[in-house]
């Protein structure tokens, strides 16, 4: 029997975008960070002018990080495209491959080898089998849709301070894209406990300033983050992290590789280590009519053939 098309109201699609363009901000937002103030510095008037040209050239590029990021929450806004694709994720020594596909409200995940061994057909029937208790079970896909959903919408505010929480200058431009160097702006006050990790970090952007897009990011942790003032665990300075996305499709980006090494100590002292490698690739247009049961199909190769058949 063919499934009939889900003709709810389309929401705003999941932006996987988002959510994972700042993994480690909203990894640590976990719990309050103690951050010393920082002590305002007293300048001559000599100072003062000596660096008026280089707080020009800083305005300028913070204008062009805000016009640009600014278009890039537009464009994901506006993207209602949806995709299936190979996700190979290597998280704390242990490799994995998944065909993954987007649905308008979550994305589902079907695990297809374990550190470069296919699945047995007792897993593959397993797998099989969770797929199908996650389609049926409303209650879990509401649960699972409205968290991805607030971490949408709590990464795309943090995206949106961007620009005031940080400082800029340039490394590198070549052809369509420039390369920016950004340390934590002083003059940056945190309203909550989730902006105050700004002040831990520092790295470089890449911008596509023809299309305006975000094309990459890369931070380091530039001193220790202190959970509840180090009473609840701290992360240790020196943790990284790398985004990368890229266009898949005609003004269609999605994120293709994410690298994160985060280490520190948790409640009771126990050992935090982060060791998290995604690469993303082979990414297939899904028919916009399809509903949640075809959507999970194309997961499967074979129900993959199956719909391209019906919709011819």
């Amino acid at each position: 029997m063919r499934a009939e098309p889900d003709n709810s109201p389309a929401p705003v699609r999941w932006n996987r975008n988002l959510v994972l363009i700042l993994p480690v901000l909203l990894a640590l937002m976990l719990g309050l960070f103690a951050v010393s103030a920082t002590p305002q510095a007293k300048h001559s008037s000599a100072a003062s002018t000596a660096t008026n040209s280089t707080n020009k050239s800083a305005t300028n590029l913070n204008a062009l990080v805000r016009d640009i990021l600014q278009n890039e929450l537009r464009a994901q806004a506006e993207d209602h495209s949806l995709w299936c694709y190979r996700k190979l994720t290597d998280k704390d020594g242990k490799q994995q491959l998944f065909a993954a596909c987007q649905t308008r409200t979550l994305e589902i995940d079907r695990l297809m080898a374990v550190n470069g061994k296919p699945l047995t057909e007792q897993q593959w029937n397993q797998e099989n089998q969770r797929i199908e208790r996650l389609l049926k079970n409303r209650s879990q896909l509401k649960k699972e849709k409205l968290q991805q959903r607030e971490d949408d919408e709590q990464a795309t505010q943090l995206l949106k301070m961007v620009p005031d929480a940080f400082l800029f200058q340039q490394e590198s431009s070549e052809a369509n894209r420039i390369t920016l160097h950004f340390t934590p702006n002083p003059a940056f006050r945190a309203s909550g406990s989730s902006e105050t990790v700004f002040h831990h970090m520092e790295g470089t952007l890449t911008l596509d300033v023809k299309q305006k897009r975000l094309v990459e990011i890369s931070g380091r942790l530039n001193s220790e983050v202190k959970f509840a003032g180090g009473l609840l665990g701290h992360l240790d300075k020196g943790g990284t992290f790398y985004v990368k996305q890229q266009e898949v499709g005609p003004g269609c980006w999605e994120m293709t590789r994410m690298d994160v090494q985060m280490n520190g100590k948790a409640l009771f002292f126990k050992t935090i280590s982060v060791r998290t490698r995604e690469i993303d690739t082979d990414f297939r247009a899904v028919p916009a009519a399809a509903s949640i049961q075809q959507v999970a199909a194309l997961t499967n190769e074979s129900g993959e053939k199956s719909m391209l058949r019906e919709q011819r």
